[in-house]
């Protein structure tokens, strides 16, 4: 069963009914479960006994049925401790061990879970490429029908995952009119709109990430999580975990210290945090690597600055050069295969240490939401020698 008691439209505080599948133009809505129930019911220890996925973790989830769950396994990825920048307890939690090869997979696999319960079959959702390959697949298995729009110079390896599973597949040129298009999809075919913050789902799924920190580090949280940020559903979803199990008395009541990256080419969050506003201005020239991390506009700014001053964190910008060096310390250095978006944090570590944000010897944790393999395309040159045999023999 679901402890899930209603949704919340956070902005106004307005309840919506646990099982709607309407949501209009609302943006920002959230979960809300019976807490004291779960408490009442639910032995945080025998969670141990779970599967070795997101859904051991099946009570705080808004899934009726987890027997029924659409899954492929994902989730439970592990915390790798490293010696990167010489700190003496940095871990890495490594996503890219994910079934499509990012965190995304948590996301599609609640979501559509959730809603296959609820009858809802027809999807559309725009994606800079991760979440539409994740979402693409688990319809497939769910026997769904998705509607994906991604960026024209989005990666290859995510077009071809979401286009070969069958998903309606659409390339679009000026990204900045992304929601807008895939509002009128919307409006105009009936499908439900599951773009980030436009349904609740989808952070319930991306939540399990913070669940499983707090599980792996024995019910503790680490002191600062470094986290790549585009649209800001990924890190707010994790700040809602703790909380929940703050309120359950699961773990101590302190949050960590959240440090999030961005692209210097699409930084709208930094920037505001940097100038100390409430709120974010539109990106306009969008420079990025191909991937992730291409939000102009985050519905979910407001709310993720309030978090970063809540937390005491701090914010950086961090250009494609010194993400592709990232990339290739942590695969030379700690044999971790990490995608540009993820490495970002490893870049923005260093800038964090040179400030005195993070000192060495606190318990911090990097956040790789993907594999590297899906960035091939960009990442750094690489030159072989071939092996002349005969030479070799003689």
């Amino acid at each position: 069963m679901s402890y899930l008691a209603h949704i919340e439209h956070v902005a106004s505080g307005a309840y919506i009914a646990r099982d709607a599948t309407t949501f209009g133009e609302r943006a920002l809505l959230e979960c809300r479960y019976d807490l004291a129930a779960v408490r009442r019911d639910v032995d945080r220890d025998r969670i141990a006994a779970g599967p070795a996925s997101i859904w051991r973790y099946a009570p705080l989830l808004p899934v009726e049925d987890a027997g029924q769950a659409i899954t492929l396994g994902e989730g439970f990825t592990p915390c790798v401790k490293t010696r990167a920048l010489g700190l003496d307890n940095l871990w890495i939690k490594d996503e890219g061990r994910n079934p499509s090869g990012t965190f995304k997979d948590r996301a599609a696999s609640v979501a559509l879970s959730r809603y296959r319960e609820l009858g809802v079959e027809r999807f559309a959702l725009n994606s800079t490429g991760n979440a539409a390959a994740a979402w693409a697949l688990y319809a497939a298995r769910a026997g769904a029908d998705c509607l994906c729009v991604i960026p024209a110079d989005g990666q290859p390896s995510c077009r071809a995952q979401a286009a070969l599973s069958g998903a309606r597949v659409y390339l679009l040129d000026d990204w900045h009119a992304a929601g807008s298009v895939i509002a009128a999809i919307t409006r105009d075919t009936g499908r439900l709109n599951a773009c980030a913050l436009r349904e609740p789902y989808r952070t319930e799924g991306k939540k399990t990430i913070g669940l499983e920190i707090a599980e792996q580090f024995g019910w503790t949280l680490p002191d600062v999580i470094v986290y790549p940020t585009g649209g800001g559903l990924g890190t707010l979803a994790i700040w809602k975990a703790f909380d929940e199990l703050i309120t359950l008395g699961w773990i101590p009541d302190r949050l960590p210290r959240l440090v999030i990256t961005q692209y210097d080419g699409c930084a709208p969050i930094v920037k505001a945090f940097r100038e100390g506003r409430d709120d974010c201005e539109p990106w306009r020239d969008i420079d990025v690597l191909a991937g992730g991390m291409k939000s102009p506009a985050p519905i979910g700014g407001r709310k993720l600055l309030e978090l970063l001053r809540r937390t005491g964190g701090a914010a950086y910008a961090i250009t494609a050069a010194e993400a592709l060096a990232a990339v290739r310390e942590l695969a030379g250095r700690e044999g971790l295969f990490a995608c540009p978006e993820g490495a970002t944090t490893l870049a923005g570590l260093r800038k964090a240490l040179s400030e005195g944000a993070i000192k060495n010897g606190e318990r911090v944790l990097l956040v790789n939401t993907g594999t590297g393999l899906k960035s091939l395309p960009v990442m750094p040159e690489v030159r072989l020698e071939t092996i002349d045999v005969g030479a070799l023999a003689s």
